[in-house]
């Protein structure tokens, strides 16, 4: 898989701390301290947190793999090494028998099926993983380990972002149950209602910045839907949001959407069923949900506009297609980086992180006809979108922005070609969301509803228990039969019971399984169901039911958390409630911010509270608003993370290794305004700059460029391009003095440099580099045989048959030595 051929030697040094390393892979890393030492600093806090997967890439010629079976294993933790396999086959690692369960040495090769296999997968879908790098993967100098680090991160993504869907999505069931109490009504109440007209979806991407004038001049005859992110964006600009779009059910997205929840509620809400509940429990306005209000089918929700993702930007071109409109204008909606690197919008969440030109990313077409880095989500977004509007030819679809990615279906238009129908007064009244406000009697009716709905189910949950417990009971007895008669019996009983529970609880068991995806598909096997036996099939049946029962459980307790939460609902619709409670179970949600809700609906019932009970709801409405303070970030974490010019620096090494022009002159182009800020991107600009120059086969330019970067800036990697952009130009004494300096790195420059202090015309420093070299590696044949050829063409016959001779003492059937010293013995 990786071709490491070329840069790993076989040569073993040993240092004076007589530790064995592969001077090819660790350069002089451990010549002036012990490994132990170095590792102590680096390494020993971050090996120490537990229950996590931690991938490691390299093994510092084993150095690192011996350090960490030495130290006491983090509970509940494994070790994954992940190592070149020509580094592989030239060690000998024993892993003790106590660790052989927690710890693994793998190839590149092997790396994709141990992330899949479960006990590691696990970790990897409940995001319990960290990725370490060696010493040597750190150094970033071989281009094979820039690739290996490259292939696991990239698996590491992939895999974690496939499987964590079936994982995750008990995220959403959790928020959906949490989100009954203000799930109420549907949005598909607007469905329709905008036949002829024009909207806009309005994303955080980069684009959006480009045509704010245009939109607020058109403000009044847009329906304009926005990302909630960007809204906080948008007010400043004077421009009116009539809808306000907000899907994602991890507790960050209220983080990310803080300054949307600060301003006044005046737009109208359209939100997931699975909403994160800190936005949906304290927002202070009008809502209507898409998707179903239950995680079981319900009557009202027949006709309700889906939940789709992956982006809040599907969802809210969702909801536009739904709502009728016949033009349906996206802005900010890029799926991909502006052609500077840019990732969002100005003066949203997100812009301040830059252009993370450290991370391997996937390549799309714009509209301009440009490539453009996206991540994978944003890839698996457009497929999303494009597969989501290919059903639906009456709607036209309109980017504004030239550097978006191209979506099949949608197609760019400049905004001076945009022709408006202005909405009737009518239509308009829709959007208002006082139109959707519920009374208190409608509130208490869907309150009360929704209470018998769910109890309901809590009973027959507690039916389907029983029916599992004896799911048990028959695979007891199932495991102890021992003819094909009585396991039959016992195999019979289990199908009629599966059956049975089919047919009485469809809901439920639809939504156990939906919900424990994970958990039951480790039921499934690889094996063909031939080459099953019976224990095979007894184990496999265990675990179904054991998921089975396990989620139940979880599934009855959020069904009486839910219950308890409606309960408190209707307790606020009262004026004389109980502040107390109240009070105590916004805490337990996190939902101090109902404390103003309340207020607001009840404020003569709030001037009749007693001094204690206006004092909790002050507590309440304290604690909300002090989320909005912006404190200063300390990062308290055991090990800081890698700076992203380190990884820059590694993916332009896999760039040039893959001859990826693009994606190197990326680099050069988003580096460029900043090379005055660091000299660490000013390197990194004009390293890129001079690779870009040689692969486009301009060596005097790119030397130039190269050139551009302070002497002493100069790192391996820039000595290294010198040498052959120098040897490629006949430069030879320039080539020299970088070979001079790059020997600080690596011995493994020494015979090149030799070689070419002979070309030179200076064959007695070159026999010096070489007799140096051969004093540290004397098993080095390769180098043996060139100082062989090297003495031979000088004359000294005598020196170039002992070199020769010595060959064959190391490998008696070299070929290549026996045949010199057939040409040089008389």
């Amino acid at each position: 898989m990786l071709n490491t051929q070329s840069e790993i030697s076989k040569t073993f040094a040993i240092s004076q701390f007589n530790e064995y390393y592969l001077p090819s892979v660790n350069r002089h890393t451990f010549e002036k301290l012990d490994s132990a030492s170095l590792y102590n600093k680096k390494y020993q806090d971050a090996f120490k947190q537990e229950d996590t997967l931690h991938i490691i890439i390299g093994m510092d010629s084993g150095l690192l793999a011996n350090y960490l079976m030495s130290q006491p294993q983090a509970k509940g933790s494994k070790y994954l090494f992940v190592e070149l396999a020509d580094v592989l086959s030239l060690l000998t690692i024993e892993i003790p028998e106590h660790l052989k369960d927690d710890m693994q040495i793998i190839s590149a090769n092997d790396f994709q099926e141990a992330i899949t296999a479960h006990d590691n997968n696990l970790y990897i879908v409940k995001k319990q993983f960290k990725i370490h790098r060696s010493i040597a993967v750190e150094g970033n100098y071989l281009d094979a380990y820039c690739a290996l680090n490259e292939l696991v991160e990239t698996s590491v993504d992939h895999e974690y972002f496939e499987q964590s869907i079936g994982f995750t999505q008990k995220i959403f069931i959790k928020a959906q149950f949490k989100n009954l109490g203000e799930n109420q009504k549907p949005v598909s109440i607007l469905k329709q209602a905008f036949r002829d007209k024009t909207c806009i979806v309005l994303g955080g991407g980069p684009s959006l910045d480009e045509h704010l004038e245009w939109i607020k001049q058109n403000n009044d005859d847009l329906v304009i839907i926005a990302a909630s992110r960007v809204v906080g964006k948008l007010v400043k600009q004077e421009i009116s949001v009539d809808i306000v779009v907000s899907v994602d059910p991890q507790t960050h997205s209220f983080d990310v959407n803080k300054e949307f929840m600060q301003l006044e509620h005046k737009s109208l809400l359209i939100n997931s069923y699975h909403v994160v509940p800190q936005i949906l429990g304290q927002w202070q306005g009008s809502s209507l949900y898409t998707g179903n209000h239950l995680p079981w089918l319900h009557e009202r929700d027949n006709h309700n506009i889906r939940s789709i993702g992956p982006t809040v930007t599907n969802s809210a071109i969702e909801i536009a297609t739904e709502m009728g409109f016949s033009q349906v204008l996206l802005c900010g909606v890029d799926f991909c980086h502006s052609q500077t690197g840019v990732t969002h919008a100005q003066g949203t969440y997100g812009a301040s992180l830059g252009p993370n030109i450290g991370v391997m990313f996937e390549w799309v077409e714009t509209n301009a006809g440009d490539m453009a880095e996206t991540p994978i989500q944003l890839l698996h977004a457009i497929t999303s979108l494009e597969e989501a509007i290919s059903n639906t030819p009456d709607t036209q679809y309109i980017n504004l922005s030239l550097d978006a990615a191209k979506v099949k279906g949608v197609n760019y238009l400049a905004t001076d070609q945009i022709e408006i129908q202005p909405l009737t007064t009518s239509q308009r009244a829709l959007l208002l969301p006082q139109k959707h406000r519920t009374t208190t009697s409608e509130k208490q009716r869907y309150l009360e509803d929704t209470l018998t709905e769910i109890e309901s189910h809590l009973e027959k949950l507690t039916l389907l228990n029983a029916e599992l417990k004896q799911a048990h009971s028959i695979i007891d007895k199932l495991e102890i039969a021992k003819t094909p008669e009585r396991i039959a019996i016992q195999a019979e009983k289990l199908e009629k019971l599966e059956q049975r529970i089919n047919e009485k609880y469809p809901d439920l068991a639809n939504l156990i399984k939906f919900y424990g995806y994970y958990e039951f598909s480790h039921f499934f096997s690889t094996k063909k169901e031939q080459d099953w036996s019976q224990e095979d099939v007894n184990k496999h049946t265990r675990i179904y039911y054991s998921a089975f029962e396990s989620i139940a459980q979880e599934i009855a307790q959020l069904i009486d958390d839910a219950i308890i939460r409606l309960h408190s609902r209707l307790e606020e619709e009262k004026p004389d409630c109980d502040i107390s409670a109240l009070c105590q179970q916004w805490h337990n949600d996190m939902q101090w911010g109902r404390a103003i809700i309340w207020q607001q609906q009840h404020p003569k019932a709030y001037e009749a509270l007693s001094a204690e009970q206006k004092s909790l709801l002050k507590k309440s409405e304290e604690i909300y608003l002090e989320q909005f303070v912006v404190k200063e970030f300390i990062d308290d974490t055991d090990d800081a993370p890698v700076p992203f010019i380190e990884n820059a620096f590694k993916k332009l090494q896999i760039l040039l290794h893959n001859k990826h022009l693009l994606g190197i002159s990326k680099i050069a182009q988003y580096t460029a305004p900043f090379i005055q800020t660091d000299p660490e991107v000013n390197r990194l600009h004009f390293l890129a700059l001079s690779y870009q120059y040689m692969l486009e086969n301009q060596p005097e330019l790119a030397l130039e460029t190269l050139q551009k970067i302070p002497e002493n800036d100069f790192q391996e990697a820039e000595h290294k391009l010198a040498i052959q952009l120098s040897l490629q130009l006949n430069n030879l004494p320039l080539a020299l003095e970088h070979y001079a300096k790059i020997n600080e790195y690596s011995d493994e420059y020494l015979p090149q440099y030799a070689h070419a202090l002979n070309l030179s015309g200076d064959p007695q420093a070159a026999l010096g580099v070489y007799l140096d070299y051969l004093d540290k590696y004397p098993q080095d044949i390769p180098v043996m045989l060139k100082l062989g050829i090297f003495l031979a063409q000088a004359g000294q016959i005598d020196g170039a048959i002992s070199c020769f001779e010595n060959v064959l003492m190391l490998d008696e059937h070299n070929q290549a030595a026996l045949n010199y010293l057939g040409q040089l013995r008389p």
